[in-house]
Parts: C-alpha cells; sequence; structure tokens
C-alpha cells in the first residue's frame, strides 16, 4: 500500500484488504524497473496524485515498468506518452498496461532517448503536456531538463525524482540555471528527494 488510495499488488498475488475507493495497480516488475516500493517511485506518485486532473497529458521519460503511467491514467489522466531506451521495458510496460485494463489508444510507448533523439521528440511533440515525470538519475534529469521544456506546456508541471540526497544541490543549481522552470515543490523519502517545477 502506498499511501491512502493506491494500492500495488504483484500480477500473482491477492488482495485481501481492498477498500472501496482503492486504486489497485497491479505490476508484473519483471525485467523492467519499477515495482512500486522504492521510494522514489512513492515520492512520485504522491506527486503526481497532486497535479492529475481528468483531462492531463502526462509524459514519462523513463517509463519503465509502466508503473507511473498507470498510476496516472487509473488517477484520472486521459493520456499517456512513455518513452524509454530499454526494449524490454517497452514489452513490461505494454504488459502491465494491459492487465490494468489500460488501452494501446490510452498509453503510447517509444523507445528511444528524448534527449538527444531528435525523431523521438518530434513524435513525443511539442507545448503538449501538462505534466512530465521523470524518476531517473540525478545526472539524466540535469541533461533532460535543458531539453523537455519544449514538451511542457506553459505552466505545465515536470516532477522528477531518482535523485539521492548528495545530487539535490545540483539538480537545484540546474534548475536555477534554467530560465523555463521555477522549482515549486520539494520532498524527501529516506535518502530520495523528488524536485517539482513548473514551466513559466
Amino acid at each position: 500500500r502506498l499511501d491512502d488510495n493506491i494500492v500495488i499488488k504483484p500480477t500473482w498475488e491477492t488482495l485481501t484488504d481492498k477498500k472501496d475507493d482503492d486504486i489497485v495497480v497491479e505490476i508484473d516488475p519483471g525485467t523492467a524497473f519499477g515495482s512500486g516500493s522504492h521510494e522514489t517511485t512513492k515520492l512520485c506518485i504522491s506527486q503526481l496524485k497532486k497535479y492529475i486532473k481528468k483531462d492531463t497529458e502526462l509524459l514519462d521519460v523513463g517509463t519503465g515498468s509502466g508503473i507511473l503511467s498507470i498510476c496516472a491514467l487509473l488517477s484520472g489522466a486521459s493520456h499517456v506518452v512513455g518513452t524509454d531506451l530499454d526494449e524490454n521495458a517497452i514489452d513490461a510496460a505494454h504488459e502491465n498496461a494491459q492487465v490494468n485494463g489500460i488501452t494501446s489508444e490510452q498509453y503510447k510507448v517509444l523507445i528511444g532517448n528524448l534527449i538527444d533523439d531528435q525523431a523521438i521528440k518530434d513524435e513525443v511533440g511539442y507545448e503538449a503536456y501538462d505534466v512530465v515525470v521523470a524518476n531517473i538519475l540525478a545526472d539524466v534529469i540535469i541533461a533532460l531538463q535543458e531539453v523537455v521544456a519544449v514538451h511542457v506546456k506553459h505552466g505545465g508541471i515536470f516532477i522528477t525524482s531518482g535523485i539521492i540526497d548528495m545530487k539535490e544541490q545540483a539538480v537545484m543549481d540546474a534548475f536555477a540555471k534554467n530560465p523555463e522552470f521555477e522549482v515549486i515543490d520539494v520532498l524527501h523519502q529516506g535518502e530520495w528527494v523528488s524536485i517539482v517545477t513548473r514551466r513559466k
């Protein structure tokens, strides 16, 4: 149980304590990262819950098992595009989405690197997203924040995690130098940090 009403369960387990308003996400972690138990996943999900509305368009960079995309869709987002470098992640994300009743119209997964692959940038689209989430390493976030703003609507939200506390200042410094973003929220869990910014 991640928080008050999101429950992550492996596909092979049976849930005995489901409440009426619970959102149950079934995940088979398989070969892709993201089973829901890691602090950074929990940080991202709690941030997503703050910013997802019923018509939210979400971009999930480094979608992995698809857990954040699936939570967002089950929480009311209308459409998600996920990107990942790992072909195994693409398969895992599709399988996990299917198990949770999510269609390919709702969730599209692209293989490639949003930081430097022009074809992926074009396919993802520009000024198209209300919320972007990236639960990846701090160094990747530092590189990503330089290029991701063009994909976010003005006033849109960029949620980051996967940042170990000793790297928090480096990520904050990178955002401080970026005129596109202002930091609006910082959350800590254990030794992990989530930094949320808004595109100006």
